[in-house]
This record gives structure tokens, sequence and C-alpha cells, in this order.
């Protein structure tokens, strides 16, 4: 499978998946005794072991771009005890919005600000309420490519020696208020940093300077100003949580971007502002995140030789994913239908975190064998049946992927069930004993996240990841 062919419609995919609501709800076992007597067909509940690791994954799309689809990026450097640490920048290009071609020579500059608009999320430690991120703003040496994807390792050439911004530190509580326009309106709540004034207008007015004259002026400015880049101010300082911009919105206020604040001669209060604004249709970015395991927890789980681990751990890529194996499908007797087969991966509550948020929803990417699914190359990951129709999201209703409360005896075990009976039933059929699966998390909210499942060799059997395959067979 060509790996970028892959990434995109594994990104595809999760578009689609973040559309689902989904929560915690009350579900049971189905087991074989759930046929009455009077019934014409028996019902049976099969349970297959599964084989578990846990592996580093870093091959999701940091630089999606869809219409209506938010940008997201986590900015800001944050430590997990057991998950380790986590930095991340944001670079992203900005547009001349207002199609200057030149600043008026009348106007004065007062200031230039950065604008992150913030998403309302934060990763980490959200209850204590001073807690801070320090930030700092540089120009970028190197440009970006509208159609090229990016990955979380991707990086960019920055200016070291001039940066745009001195360090600017904020709580990140604060990072929900909205701002008083001039005129008295509200403004979207955002990160906003001020520049050092005449560092970033020598770079904007020679970018509109180049551009005005040129046959498509909104591409040549993109190309003039090569972009920015808002990171942490030192990335080794760990903190406890990290926050989540959107580069894209609907005006000067919800969009990233720089804002030139400016008055005149007449107006001498006035606080008018030039934006240029990161403009979806023109311009690029990605997210950089870079993880660290050395010293922790996680880093045992990644290096296991064990046959089969007892826990496992899933975090929003980059990060940890679950690999799962499932082997016995051939003891499925022949000729039944099947009414139901689903993957359970069980949260163990002694390792659940109340910081740091677990996932709402994952999900499976298959990995093609040798001899099934018929064509792929072994190795390679496939998009599994039962998420087709790729185009709509009602595949879900049965995929599910959500954490539901499973029911044994008085013990309630918070548990994630992929529902894949199109993929046993096809495995059944083509007499293919096993099935492979890489289980992720949603992939917007990048590095985000993090659950702790128990293994298919935990102690205790409720919790161990297992496949459940109910079946009816005609009574004679």
């Amino acid at each position: 499978m060509n790996s970028r062919f892959g990434l995109k419609t594994i990104i595809i995919l999760l578009v689609a998946a973040v559309l689902v609501t989904s929560g915690c709800r009350e579900h049971t076992l189905i087991s074989s005794s759930l046929s009455p007597a009077s019934d014409t067909a028996g019902v049976r509940a099969d349970t297959l072991s599964c084989v578990t690791h846990s592996f580093f994954s870093n091959d999701v799309v940091t630089s999606f771009n869809a219409s209506g689809v938010p940008e997201y990026a986590g900015v800001g450097s944050i430590t997990d005890s057991f998950f380790g640490t986590t930095a991340g920048s944001a670079f992203f290009q900005i547009a001349n919005s207002q199609g200057l071609t030149s600043f008026p020579a009348a106007d004065t500059v007062d200031s230039v600000i950065l604008q992150l608009p913030y998403s309302g999320f934060s990763f980490g430690d959200t209850v204590d309420k001073s807690l801070t991120q320090s930030f700092q703003v540089f120009y970028l040496d190197d440009t970006l490519g509208y159609n090229t994807l990016y990955t979380p390792s991707s990086t960019k050439a920055i200016n070291i020696a001039t940066p745009l911004s001195d360090p600017f530190a904020v709580k990140v509580n604060h990072l929900g208020d909205s701002v008083t326009e001039h005129s008295g309106s509200k403004t979207h709540p955002a990160l906003r940093i001020k520049l050092k004034t005449a560092n970033t207008m020598i770079r904007l007015s020679n970018a509109v300077s180049l551009s005005s004259s040129a046959t498509d002026p909104a591409t040549a400015f993109v190309s003039n100003f090569k972009g920015v880049c808002v990171r942490p101010t030192d990335p080794r300082i760990a903190g406890k949580v990290m926050p989540y911009f959107v580069l894209n919105g609907s005006d000067d206020y919800s969009k990233a971007g720089l804002l030139v604040f400016y008055h005149t001669a007449d107006h001498p209060d006035s606080a008018q502002h030039f934006a240029f604004s990161h403009e979806q249709s023109l311009c690029a970015h990605f997210n950089n995140l870079t993880r660290g395991y050395s010293r922790f927890p996680l880093n045992n789980l990644f290096q296991s030789i064990q046959a089969n681990d007892s826990i496992v751990a899933l975090q929003n890529q980059p990060g940890a994913t679950i690999d799962v194996k499932i082997s016995g499908l051939n003891s499925i007797p022949k000729g039944v239908v099947i009414n139901k087969a689903e993957l359970q991966l069980s949260v163990i509550p002694s390792l659940t975190s109340s910081i740091y948020g677990s996932h709402d929803q994952i999900y499976p990417v298959g990995v093609s064998g040798t001899t099934w699914p018929v064509g792929n190359t072994a190795g390679s990951e496939y998009t599994v049946l039962d998420r087709w129709p790729l185009s709509s999201t009602s595949a879900y209703a049965v995929l599910d992927g959500t954490p539901h409360t499973i029911t044994y005896g008085s013990t309630g075990i918070t548990t994630y069930t992929i529902g894949l009976p199109r993929e046993v039933i096809a495995s059944i059929g083509a007499g293919n004993d096993s099935l492979h699966y890489h289980v992720r998390g949603t992939q917007l909210i990048y590095g985000a996240f993090r659950t702790i499942l128990a293994g298919g060799n935990y102690s205790d059997p409720r919790y161990r990841a297992k496949l459940i395959v109910v079946y009816s067979t005609l009574k004679k």
C-alpha cells in the first residue's frame, strides 16, 4: 500500500469518526443461555483469545485540510508520569487577507499581535487554574508545501537569531477568556502574543511589496512571507497541561494569524487593524509533536519481549498504539449465522488517571495477512469491512469503538467495544483462521488522551482482551 495514500485514507475515516456521538453506556454479555427452549434457533457465544502488544506509531497526518473540519494544533509541553513527555509546536502560513498593495504612509502602526484561537480543549490538569505555559514566536526560514503531507516528526527551519517575540507566559485557564474590541464587541478566545514590531513589519512590508505586482498576488504573498512557528519557550520544562488551538475560522478573530493595529492622524484613538490570517484555501500548516519515553513505564511496554502482554497502552498519535492478533476462527462451526462479533478492550481502574482524559472513541485498522484479505501485501494496513461505506457514519452503529459498562455479577467494567461481524464472516468464508488489527485513537486532536487497557494475558479474565462471537444454529 502506498504509505501516503494510506495515511490520507486513515485521516478521512477519522473525520467521520469524530462526528459520532459517544458515551459510556450500560452493556451486558450475551450468553448461550439466552435462547429459550421454544426457539427454533440455538444461540451460542464463543470467546476467542487475543495476543496484544503496544508499539509506537507516528504516521498520522498533522497537516490535514478539509473544508469545514477544524485544523487543530497542540502547542506547549506536558509530562505524564506513565506516558512520558510531549512537546508541541504549530507551523503555519498566513495570507494577505485584505489584499493590501502597500501599508498606507499616513498610518502609524501601534502593535502587531500573533493570534492563535483557542479550541476550548486542553489536555492534562485542567483543575489547577494556576498552571502556565510559556510560548515564543519565530519566523520560518523555509517554505511549506500546501499539498505536502506532514507528520508529527516534520519540522522546518526557524530564525532563532531574530525571534518575532519575546517569551510569553500565560495561565492556560485564561485562554478561554474573550477580548473586548474597541467597538465593545467580544472576540473569539485566543492566545495573543505581542510581537516585535520592527522585526515583524519589515517582513510583512517586504512580502506585500514583492507580491503586489505578481500575476497571482495572494499566492505570491504566501510564498514571500514563509510563515510562523509558535512553540513552547523551552520544551524541556515539564508542564502539566497542553492547550489545543484551531487555525482555521470564519473571521479575523477566529483565524490564526497576525493583526497589525494602527491609527491615523484624524483618528488617533482608533484601534483599526490589518489582518494577515491563516486562510485554509491558500495556507499550509502542520503540528510538530515530539514524545519522550525513555525514563517512563510506557517504554517498558514498547520494549516488552513477552509473548502476550498483560497491559497495553493507547495515545492519540503520535504515540502508543495497540496491536491485536486473534486466532481460532476455524473453531466456529460451519454454516452458522453470525449475529455479533465484538472485540472487547477493558480499562484497568487502578491505572486510570483522573487528570489525563481517556479516549471517547477508539477504532481498528486491519493488518493484512499472507493470504487474507486477498490481493493485499502482507503487513499492509486496510480499512476494516465494517467501516464501509466510507461516505457515511452509519457504520458506527455496529463498529462503535466507544466505552460501555459491561456487568459481571455486581462488577461493572468500563470496556471499549468494536463490532467486527463483517470481518469475521468474510474471514471464516475465506477459510482464514486469524485476524490482525492496530487499534488507535482519533487523529484530529493530535497527541491527546491516554488509556491503559487489559491485554490478552491480564491476570483477571473478566478484563482480558477478547473477541466474542455470537452465532445461531437452526435446531432440528
